[in-house]
């Protein structure tokens, strides 16, 4: 609990990142701090990061997916053009 009042700012950040932080007192757990709106299915995934068997990401994920551009030809055109550009 000590290190995480030291730290605080640095604990809050990772929790940002969806890292999961678990406060102990003496060893023994007392809270985790999660991130917010976190779904109790990431619970086995939080798991597998505490035990450093898997690496949190390094940045959030995006709030919506990326905008889809209008090609101006079909994908099929266009590696067709990629191969006949190789020969």
């Amino acid at each position: 609990m000590r290190e995480l009042k030291q730290s605080l700012s640095e604990t809050l950040r990772a929790v940002g990142r969806g890292q999961q932080v678990r406060v102990t007192v003496r060893g023994r757990a007392i809270a985790d701090i999660v991130p917010a709106g976190a779904a109790q299915m990431d619970d086995p995934l939080r798991e597998l990061v505490a035990g450093g068997r898997v690496v949190a990401p390094s940045r959030a994920r995006p709030s919506r997916a990326p905008r889809l551009v209008k090609a101006r030809r079909s994908a099929s055109a266009l590696v067709l053009s990629d191969r006949e550009a190789e020969r």
